[in-house]
């Protein structure tokens, strides 16, 4: 498969990166600045210039894609409107297969997280938060999946991670959610493009 990831420099993005090329994936890895993965070398990545500020990078570069990764994240003072701008441009390019990085505790998942995180949650992202609920609405609006991981770790993968449909999640948490490491939540969205299970919703990853 033909795999382009947004958001490829950042902690989620590069187990992505390495998830699909051990899978044997050509990735067309997205950066705002692609120096940022100089470090990178593999006969199947190739590194291309796209800014969600400018739309049509991204759109052009998802064009003929088989899936779409996003790890795109967001942080408090980014400008607003930054995750569903991501959002609209991969949609827009209409590749047949979308996995979508959101946040446990925002949008659909919502007052799921704990008390504790929801406060730290909403003061990290500022007006982000917000913006978190129409960028996921717009991705499952395209038959693509969200996925909202619980609280995320560096640790290696151990493959035994738990992914549900959020409307079928028999749980919320009263402080704090569980952890979950970035290279299993990894696996689960390469998974998803490979085989699509949970095409049009929302999944928990635990």
């Amino acid at each position: 498969m033909r795999i382009v990831v947004l958001g490829s420099t950042g902690p989620t993005g590069r187990q992505v990166l390495n998830t699909a090329l051990q899978r044997g994936h050509d990735v067309v890895a997205l950066a705002r600045r692609p120096d940022a993965l100089s470090d990178l070398a593999h006969d199947g990545l190739a590194i291309r210039q796209a800014d969600v500020r400018v739309p049509d990078t991204v759109t052009s570069a998802c064009r003929d894609a088989d899936a779409v990764i996003s790890a795109l994240g967001v942080r408090r003072g980014a400008p607003a409107g930054t995750l569903s701008a991501g959002a609209r441009a991969i949609v827009d390019a209409g590749p047949p297969r979308i996995a979508w990085t959101g946040t446990f505790g925002a949008g659909a998942s919502a007052r799921r997280a704990g008390l504790p995180y929801d406060v730290i949650l909403r003061l990290v992202l500022g007006d982000g938060f917000a913006d978190k609920s129409v960028a996921d609405e717009v991705v499952t609006g395209s038959q693509g999946t969200v996925f909202h991981p619980v609280m995320l770790t560096g640790g290696p993968a151990t493959g035994t991670a738990t992914v549900v449909p959020l409307d079928l999640l028999d749980r919320s948490w009263r402080l704090m959610p569980p952890k979950v490491s970035r290279a299993d939540v990894a696996a689960a969205m390469v998974t998803e493009v490979e085989s699509p299970a949970y095409a049009g919703r929302t999944v928990a990853v635990y």
